[in-house]
Formats: structure tokens, sequence, C-alpha cells
């Protein structure tokens, strides 16, 4: 009896929910949010799979190895079904709950029975809250293959500023092996102590672990990078050098606006509306509303995050840009004192040491300020949290 009444319970909203929504349904997957046109992305620009190189991935290219090779996006798109209905997957989880239910009859125990009854019923509930579509479908695959594209652009401009990390690294590591000699010749002499010297000591090796971690971080970049652009053998793969942002004016972004724009392309928004309307149950349908009020705030809250950080990196680069022109200026002075033998070589080495490290920190900045504004582009263009 139980059984026979959550069917009927259940046929009768599937009538009154197919009256009401079909039509809307049917009109919604020909329209897509935003324009999009299902096929038309999958199988966008197909003349440039080509044309893309097996052995070396360049930065503009990043989008279309994501979406031709990422193992992921391509499951993900061969399992895409067009046209599949909300009452088609509903249907799979009520034939599941039918098989649960029946098994539970036949339970001779009531211990077990029970057990296979609250299964049956948890399986209505995750029907409900997982019911999708191809609508739905298409959103989520589509957000997911945006989101590693922006996930792999930033794996690359990591692996590019690893470069400048570790030439930072090995300047440390060459300062520091200076001033472990000046402390072995000034112990030799006596006017130095033991404990200069394992101080001294102790800060080669850590320049030198200080290498092996951004290297074994680069590496691991690289491997990254490459598997999630489904390549397999990263050791081969050339990593194409990429232009950062060497300045950016801040003035161009019009916060305001840009939000508006984000609320209304975010594809996660858009994904929580359309299970709303599938949902059957109040329950179900009051937690989507939930996530729907949140949804703007929240939306705001992480472009703004994205937007302070590029004023963060925007304020360590002019910090940077004044200690570079302060270290150019000792540099050039150390320079003309050493020539005319007021200052020693060690002096000087340490002048250039300055100068060298405040060069690269200035490059550093620029990888930092490209990264922070494709966070903020790929929030605005609608893939960011909600």
């Amino acid at each position: 009896m139980r059984k026979n009444n959550f069917k009927i319970i259940f046929s009768l909203l599937f009538i009154m929910i197919c009256q009401l929504q079909c039509i809307a349904a049917d009109v919604k997957i020909e329209n897509y949010f935003n324009d999009l046109n299902p096929i038309q992305h999958i199988h966008h620009f197909d003349d440039r799979k080509g044309s893309l190189s097996k052995d070396s991935i360049a930065y503009d290219d990043i989008i279309d190895y994501v979406h031709y090779y990422n193992p992921e996006v391509l499951t993900n798109w061969n399992a895409w079904e067009n046209n599949k209905s909300a009452e088609d997957v509903y249907n799979d989880y009520i034939d599941a709950y039918d098989r649960i239910y029946d098994s539970a009859s036949g339970q001779d125990s009531d211990v077990q029975a029970g057990i296979g009854f609250a299964q049956a019923d948890a399986m209505l509930i995750q029907a409900d809250k997982n019911v999708s579509d191809s609508y739905v479908d298409f959103l989520t695959y589509y957000l997911r293959e945006k989101q590693l594209t922006l996930s792999t652009k930033i794996l690359d401009i990591n692996y590019h500023k690893s470069n400048f990390e570790l030439l930072n690294a090995a300047e440390a590591l060459a300062e520091a092996q200076r001033k472990e000699d000046s402390a072995t010749n000034a112990l030799k002499y006596g006017s130095g102590t033991e404990v200069d010297l394992l101080m001294a000591k102790k800060a080669v090796v850590d320049a030198n672990t200080n290498i092996i971690t951004i290297t074994s971080a680069q590496n691991t970049n690289k491997r990254n990078l490459v598997a999630n652009c489904g390549m397999i053998n990263e050791t081969n793969v050339n990593i194409v050098p990429i232009t950062v942002y060497d300045n950016f004016d801040i003035t161009t972004i019009n916060f305001d606006s840009d939000y508006e724009y984000a609320l209304s392309k975010n594809v996660q928004y858009e994904i929580y509306k359309r299970k709303k309307e599938n949902a059957r149950t109040d329950e179900v349908k009051n937690e989507y509303d939930i996530l729907i009020e949140a949804a703007p705030k929240n939306i705001y809250n992480d472009l703004q995050t994205k937007y302070m950080n590029i004023l963060d990196v925007l304020n360590t680069k002019a910090s940077r840009d004044v200690a570079y022109s302060l270290a150019f200026s000792s540099y050039n002075k150390a320079n003309d004192e050493y020539k005319n033998g007021r200052i020693s070589l060690k002096e000087f080495k340490t002048a250039e040491y300055n100068l060298n490290a405040a060069r690269n920190n200035l490059e550093l900045i620029k990888y930092d300020l490209s990264a922070a504004i494709e966070n903020y582009s790929a929030t605005k263009e609608g893939f960011g949290n909600c």
C-alpha cells in the first residue's frame, strides 16, 4: 500500500508539473542561458584541433587544449545527452526506488526490511535534489570546463613565475656562500666566531633547500599543466614563454557595472534557478531558494575579493618599483666606489645582489598581476563562486 501511495502521489505530480513546465523547458533547451548553443560549443573551432602543437603549449591555446584534450572535459561532453528531460532522470531514480522497495518487501527480517524501506525513502529525496536535464548538465559541464581553463592558465603563469623565483634563489645562494667564505676567513684570522660561521653555513643550507622547493613546485605545475592540456609526458613538452602585464590601469575597471554583468552571466546562479524549477517538493525548492537568495551577495563578495587582490598586487608593484630604483642607485654608487678602491669586493657584490633581487622581484609581481587579472575576468564573465 505504501508503495502504491507513493506512485499515485508522484504520478499526479508528474502530470501537474509537465502541464505547467514542459513548454517553458522546451523553450529553454532551445535558447540556452547567455545565448549559448551546446552543439556549437562542443564542436567550436574544430579546425583548430588539427593545428594545435603536440609538443608545446602556448598560453593563448590553453582554452582549446582543455576543450579538445582534457580527459574530464572529453568525458563530460561524451556523456552529455541532448534533449534529456528532468522526467527521464527522475524516472531512473523512481525505478531504483522500486527495486529497493521490492527487495525490502521480500526480507524475512523486519530490521532488514526497515533498512530497505529507509533506503528507498532516501532515494526519493536524492531524486528530487539531484534530478537534472540537458540544460543543467550542459551548464554544469560548461562551467567546469571554464574553471579548468582558468586553473590551467594559472598553472602556466606560476610555472613561468618560478623561473624568476629560481633566479632569486640562485642569487641568494651565491650571497650566502660569499658570507660563509667571509665567516670562515673571519674565524681563521680571529675576527669572527664559530657561531657566526655556523649561522652562515645554515644560510647556505636554507638557500639550497629553497632552490629544491621551488624546482619541485615548478615541476609539479608543469606536470599538472601538461595533464590538463591532455598530454602525457611533460618531459618532452615545451611551455612557451608568456606575455605578462607590465602595468595595469585600475581605473579601467568599473566595479559596479562589472558586478551587474557578473550577476547576469553567472552560470552557477542559473543552475540553481533551473534546479529549483526541476524540484518536485517544497523542501528542496526551499533549499534552492536559499542558494538563489544568497547568490548575488556571494558573487559580489567574490568579485570584490578578486578586485582587492588586483589593488594589493598593484600596491606591491609600486613598492617594488621604488625598491628597484633605490637598489639601482646603490649599485651605481657601489660600482663607482669599488673601481676607485673605496669599498671591498664583498660590499660591491652585496650591492649587485640587492639590485638583481630587486629586478627579479619586479618580474615576479608581473606574474602575480596577470593571475589576479585572469581571476577577476573569470568571475566577471560568470565563472566565479556563487
